[in-house]
């Protein structure tokens, strides 16, 4: 005999009303179009990304993107904000490691490794890819969250005396403003070949490490 009790109850369902499946499809809509975006820079450069083309291969209008960004402005800070969500994903993946020094190059590595897999995103980010956008509040605080990872380290390395310098962010800065000169050279077609272009970076990564890390710990 069929024991109905193991059904669940209708107050046991879990119910989407219709606001709540019309924002999930919009969200998943914004979703899809700032990757159109992103696939068209990353294949033609940013100077080919124009509401027109997206809404041309998402098969869509053009209304329904200045609907949901408002402009090519606000879909650009959206890639921004995306580019933030994704990088910040990439160190959070980054396994912690008790060794300061090696959990903070296997961080750069990944950010590294972002560059060449999101380079699209990275240069909206970091490389001013579109030159009606310029960073705010929200893009700031985005970039900030994303790179809490590389904060968290050099804190720690400064309140267990492996860094004297006592301002991590001024520390996080000096190793990011370097990181991200080899990568924008390479990026910019300044330095031709990667294989150079990756031995220039870990060689800037080892650097960075002697010079603020003490030599007696």
């Amino acid at each position: 005999m069929h024991n109905s009790s193991k059904m669940p109850s209708i107050d046991d369902r879990t119910v989407t009303t219709y606001p709540e499946a019309k924002l999930q499809h919009t969200e998943l809509l914004k979703l899809n179009i700032i990757e159109t975006a992103a696939s068209i820079m990353q294949e033609y450069g940013p100077e080919a990304v124009t509401i027109r083309r997206v809404a041309e291969k998402m098969e869509c209008s053009t209304k329904i993107i200045y609907n949901l960004f408002g402009s090519k402005e606000g879909l650009a800070k959206q890639l921004f904000l995306e580019g933030c969500k994704l990088l910040a994903v990439a160190f959070q993946a980054v396994p912690e490691q008790d060794d300061l020094k090696l959990y903070l190059s296997d961080v750069a590595q990944a950010y590294w490794d972002f560059s060449r897999d999101y380079t699209s995103y990275y240069m909206v980010m970091f490389g001013g890819a579109f030159s009606e956008f310029k960073p705010e509040e929200e893009s700031l605080q985005a970039i900030g969250t994303a790179l809490q990872q590389v904060i968290t380290i050099i804190t720690k390395a400064i309140e267990q005396g492996f860094i004297s310098e006592k301002d991590p962010l001024l520390v996080v800065n000096l190793v990011w403003a370097s990181l991200h000169g080899t990568i924008h050279l390479y990026l910019g077609g300044h330095i031709l070949n990667e294989e150079t272009a990756k031995t220039l970076y870990d060689r800037s990564v080892s650097n960075l490490i002697h010079t603020f890390f003490r030599s007696d710990n």
